[in-house]
């Protein structure tokens, strides 16, 4: 992915130091992990390598993103099509069809930039790129139902609540909800 919008660039990860080392950042930041990840579960640069490589090399179905705004690189997003993860992450959306649906994720890791429209920005951009150059027909996101700011980036994006996933994601140590949202092509 590659999608050049004004001030908003997302490009793909790549495998150096300087991307890991920007992630272990963002991963280890109690302010990102409060939202993304948990405060109990910080990545050092080990972590960091472990997780990202293969994702940046092509082996696992997620596909790693930075994002820059203004040249400055402040966070990241990852897209996957559904079909191709295991089939017990498949299940748990419990969608009547997964043809054609992607997964979105992505937080700003730059805490400066929050609360500037900015992630709508990129978000917005990602789900152009997405139903355009993927033939997608709807793409799904999965908030933490605490995760207030992000819900509201969302349904700025088009997104819309579809059922709530109890006891989703374990967030600090708890089983938490998330909300399933998602947007559909004829809706972006």
């Amino acid at each position: 992915m590659i999608v050049v919008k004004s001030e908003i660039l997302i490009r793909p990860m790549v495998d150096n130091m300087s991307d890991y080392q920007l992630m272990a950042k963002w991963r280890s930041d109690e302010r990102v992990l409060y939202f993304y990840g948990g405060r109990d579960y910080p990545y050092d640069l080990e972590q960091v390598i472990k997780i990202y490589q293969p994702r940046v090399r092509g082996k696992e179905a997620f596909i790693p993103c930075m994002f820059t705004y203004n040249r400055v690189t402040i966070g990241y997003l990852q897209y996957y099509h559904l079909p191709d993860l295991p089939e017990n992450v498949r299940q748990q959306y419990c969608l009547e069809t997964l043809d054609h649906v992607y997964g979105i994720d992505m937080f700003i890791g730059e805490p400066d930039y929050w609360n500037h429209g900015i992630g709508t920005k990129v978000l917005s951009s990602a789900i152009e790129y997405i139903f355009a150059h993927l033939s997608a027909a709807a793409i799904v996101i999965d908030p933490d139902v605490k995760n207030l700011r992000a819900i509201r980036c969302y349904e700025k994006c088009g997104f819309t609540k579809i059922r709530l996933l109890p006891s989703y994601g374990v967030h600090e140590g708890k089983y938490q909800d998330c909300w399933l949202m998602a947007i559909e092509r004829n809706k972006s």
